[in-house]
């Protein structure tokens, strides 16, 4: 990529684009920032990755913004993923509580996570639709509705004082959509007339060729499927792809088949959507979960939350063979229709065993293709949205470092110079006026994480000793303390996951000689300076007799 302009030649105010998430495919928070206006495009939030024990959820840095509270304006919410809206709950009053805009369906979704938390009544909720605009400080959005796996999906056309920028987050092209509303190009088109600078394009489907297949073919293919089936059909998917869900309620109905929805965030969002009009469930279909075993198997169909295989979902529980409302029995159907993230594709792996060795014949990605459909366009589709909206720069979003080359490469075949094409890397944001743009590094960012109900109390340091807890296990001596400010004699020893007492005895007399001798006429007083000594000293005998290095604790009494 050829150098950027220089911050020395920003005479005037220009645009702040500053991604708080991070360059990756979660944890979506664009700050765009112009003068003492800042407005928050999405707010979501990241599962963690397998070596993060422990953690429930990860969230974006928001302390670049902690200073500029007062200048926030609003949140827009481009769709209904939480991986565009779900920190709402964790950081909303760590922003300021400012308004929150989004379209219909974002709207219910938003206000019921919300409510969990308590934070409804003091938030200011507003739904905007595809004929509105938004006002908010210096800047203008006008959205234009897109094609992704969930409906009410929108881009933004983002008027701004240097120019205007477009903000497509996850899109797809999908001529033939599960809820008929199509992708409008010809609005785009009208908008991009007045000249675009910048493109803010989703890129996760850069590697792939051609176009990305639409929604509708999974109906096909849920059809073939339970026209085979004689027992219970379960079909697990991404609690919040209501296409999918809207799919599987169809299916049901085709085949004389009732639907029940077990999953706690699945039945919130079905009843969501099913409120607002985005799911059309014919009445009396729906059987509630506490009474599926009084139905005929044969004549169930069950969506069931899990897809990921994550550990105490429904699914994760009905492979294990301990869900309060339903059993697996031999025949019965179980159908993935969702990618695993990476980072899952084990445990995914373990349910599906599981869910096999019961007799279920389960159905997967792995042996047929044609059970998920991407909800993110394919190189065809990001040509084709780039070529719609002619921008000046282009700066490709929501993917890792390998998709947003691969776009950037794309760019580049379309005979577009790569010094239009913006990279950035975590912390990076670029600065834009007219004509002009670079790339700066604008704040360090670090996960934040959620773990039960604390937020950012969990960092390295308390991950580090998880992963060893989990690899190594612990080994804890504890030391006693007489009246007289002298140690007694006797230590005893505890071991969690790292040896078998009953079977190392000689190993734990040996530890216990070692911390005799670390103490031996020691005073009491003394203690702070030995436990240091003793823990060195032991860990380096047990890794010279085991080559594991456990947790080594030395506790006083």
């Amino acid at each position: 990529m050829k150098k950027q302009s220089s911050s020395r030649s920003f005479s005037r105010p220009a645009l702040r684009i500053l991604p708080l998430g991070g360059a990756g495919v979660n944890k979506n928070l664009f700050v765009y920032e112009y003068g003492d206006d800042i407005v928050i495009v999405d707010c979501g939030i990241a599962f963690p990755e397998a070596e993060q024990l422990g953690v429930d959820l990860v969230i974006p840095d928001i302390r670049y913004l902690r200073p500029k509270l007062k200048n926030i304006r609003g949140i827009v919410i481009t769709h209904g993923h939480e991986d565009h809206y779900g920190a709402l709950p964790y950081l909303l009053e760590d922003l300021g509580n400012p308004p929150i805009y989004s379209s219909n369906l974002v709207y219910g979704l938003i206000q019921v996570k919300l409510k969990d938390f308590g934070l409804l009544k003091q938030a200011r909720l507003f739904r905007f639709q595809s004929h509105d605009y938004l006002k908010l400080g210096c800047f203008t959005f006008t959205p234009f509705r897109v094609n992704h796996s969930i409906p009410d999906s929108f881009a933004f056309f983002i008027e701004t004082p240097v120019g205007n920028i477009v903000h497509a987050a996850d899109f797809k092209f999908d001529w033939t959509p599960v809820d008929g509303k199509l992708f409008e190009v010809s609005k785009a088109a009208r908008l991009a007339e007045k000249g675009v600078l910048c493109l803010l394009s989703d890129c996760l489907g850069a590697n792939r060729q051609g176009y990305t297949h639409s929604e509708r073919i999974i109906q096909e293919t849920f059809e073939k499927e339970v026209s085979k089936a004689r027992g219970q059909v379960f079909i697990t998917t991404i609690s919040s792809n209501i296409s999918r869900i809207q799919q599987a309620v169809n299916t049901a109905v085709k085949f004389g088949r009732k639907v029940s929805f077990i999953g706690m965030s699945l039945q919130k969002n079905v009843e969501v959507a099913r409120n607002m009009g985005y799911l059309k469930i014919p009445p009396r279909s729906v059987v509630p979960p506490e009474k599926i075993r009084q139905q005929n198997p044969g004549s169930l169909l069950i969506v069931i939350a899990g897809s990921y295989g994550q550990i105490n979902s429904s699914l994760y529980r009905l492979a294990l063979n301990n869900h309060r409302w339903v059993k697996l029995e031999k025949e019965d159907l179980v159908i993935f229709s969702a990618d695993p993230i990476p980072g899952y594709y084990d445990q995914v792996g373990v349910v599906i065993d599981r869910l096999t060795a019961q007799g279920a014949r389960v159905v997967y990605s792995e042996m047929q293709e044609d059970l998920h459909v991407s909800g993110h366009g394919s190189q065809g589709d990001l040509a084709l949205l780039a070529a719609l909206i002619k921008p000046r720069y282009f700066l490709p979003i929501g993917g890792t470092p390998r998709h947003i080359r691969a776009y950037a490469n794309l760019i580049q075949e379309m005979g577009i110079d790569s010094s239009r094409v913006l990279e950035l890397s975590s912390g990076e944001g670029i600065l834009l006026q007219k004509n002009k743009v670079m790339k700066e590094k604008m704040t360090d960012l670090t996960d934040v994480f959620v773990d039960g109900s604390r937020i950012g109390d969990v960092g390295r340091v308390v991950l580090n000793d998880r992963r060893i807890l989990a690899a190594e296990g612990i080994f804890v001596v504890i030391v006693q303390a007489g009246e007289e400010g002298k140690f007694r004699d006797n230590v005893n020893v505890i071991s969690r996951g790292f040896v078998y007492m009953a079977d190392a005895d000689q190993l734990v007399q040996e530890a216990k000689k070692i911390v005799r001798q670390e103490i031996k006429d020691e005073p009491v007083k003394n203690w702070s300076q030995l436990r240091s000594r003793v823990e060195n000293r032991l860990s380096e005998f047990l890794y010279r007799q085991t080559q594991r290095r456990p947790m080594v604790l030395a506790v006083l009494v």
